[in-house]
């Protein structure tokens, strides 16, 4: 682990899907080396308390992620945060002792703990300023959060790096402003003719909007890739005997993407989609209940983030809340190819 660690803190069953978000986006900016997430940064067989106490030890950034179950009761017991064997307040403490800079990050608006609702040892935690990053400003609010971290370890230019790193919206733009001069500049041409060309009939209001509306069809396609249709996948879950072939259909406009995407074989409708640079994020969700009592039903958050690589989808998937901790899934969905149309196929003995 190289200088200018990077320690996101979080509970598993309270923010793994954000966490790994967030881990993402950092990485994009300060790289792998520097980000520390437990499930990607611990060595296998490497004891997880040693590789928490190893990469404190080069931390000079704590981001501690708190969602709304973060302060949580243990069966039978109080917070979680209370325990003083829990990995979560060992963080922290660790980090507050050593002066190291400690930055709450709240989620769809979480209220910050209170000192009295805090261990001793964490009680300074409530005096640190906050960031919040809620769900529909992610993007937005990622960006104040790399800020705040660059800032803290010394670095500049962080906006150049934040623009690089953005996708190709500039060049879009470019080729918008290229596609609209060159419209203006045919129906320049068309009203103002050359001196030594015959004056051709005017285009009606109608034509001149279609040739606009055709431009405006162009830029949408060139930014929306070729996400819509059916995906299957073979989806192995985190429990015993857990395999399941899901499936995807997917259908939208622009950066929208709408549809179903199947969870244990069950259809679930796909919530907060956006496909951006062959990106693809949505949500799913279902209810979590103990024995079939639909007293004890939870609501479960179903976070799926996906790289489309030609007819190929590498997805990620993270569930949140229910009564379960559940680790990040990895699998790969393939788009299903249409058969020929049915009227097409002839059936035995059919003549041609």
């Amino acid at each position: 682990m190289n200088n200018g660690q990077i320690f996101i803190s979080y509970r598993r069953d309270d923010s793994a899907g954000y966490a790994r978000a967030l881990y993402d986006r950092l990485v994009q900016h300060f790289s792998k080396e520097r980000v520390f997430m437990d499930v990607d940064a611990i060595e296998p067989g490497l004891p997880f308390d040693e590789a928490i106490k190893r990469a404190l030890d080069q931390c000079k950034v704590l981001l501690v992620v708190i969602g709304k179950r973060w302060m949580d009761k243990q069966a039978g017991m109080g917070p979680r945060i209370n325990d003083p064997k829990d990995f979560v307040r060992l963080e922290i403490a660790a980090a507050l002792s050593r002066n190291i800079r400690v930055v709450p990050v709240l989620l769809d608006g979480t209220s910050m703990p209170s000192e009295k609702e805090l261990p001793e040892p964490l009680r300074a935690l409530a005096r640190r300023n906050a960031l919040e990053i809620s769900n529909s400003r992610f993007g937005s609010d990622t960006e104040t959060l790399i800020m705040a971290v660059r800032k803290a370890l010394g670095e500049t230019g962080g906006r150049a790096v934040l623009r690089k790193l953005r996708g190709s919206k500039p060049l879009l733009y470019w080729l918008a402003g290229g596609l609209a001069l060159a419209v203006l500049s045919a129906i320049a041409y068309l009203y103002w003719p050359p001196k030594d060309h015959k004056t051709p009939v005017q285009p009606t209001l109608s034509e001149s909007t279609g040739a606009a509306k055709n431009t405006s069809s162009l830029l949408i396609q060139e930014k929306r890739p070729d996400i819509n249709g059916e995906w299957e996948a073979e989806v192995t879950y985190d429990w015993p005997n857990a395999r399941y072939v899901e499936k995807f259909d997917f259908h939208g406009e622009g950066n929208e993407v709408q549809g179903t995407a199947s969870f244990l074989g069950r259809k679930k409708g796909i919530l907060e989609g956006s496909i951006r640079n062959n990106g693809l994020r949505f949500i799913t969700r279902t209810q979590e209940s103990l024995g079939g009592d639909s007293k004890s039903s939870r609501d479960v958050v179903h976070r799926y983030r996906g790289e489309l690589l030609g007819n190929e989808i590498k997805f990620i998937m993270q569930t949140e809340g229910g009564h379960s901790e559940h680790i990040p899934i990895e699998f790969i969905a393939e788009k299903v190819q249409n058969n020929a149309n049915e009227a097409d196929v002839k059936k035995p003995g059919e003549l041609p």
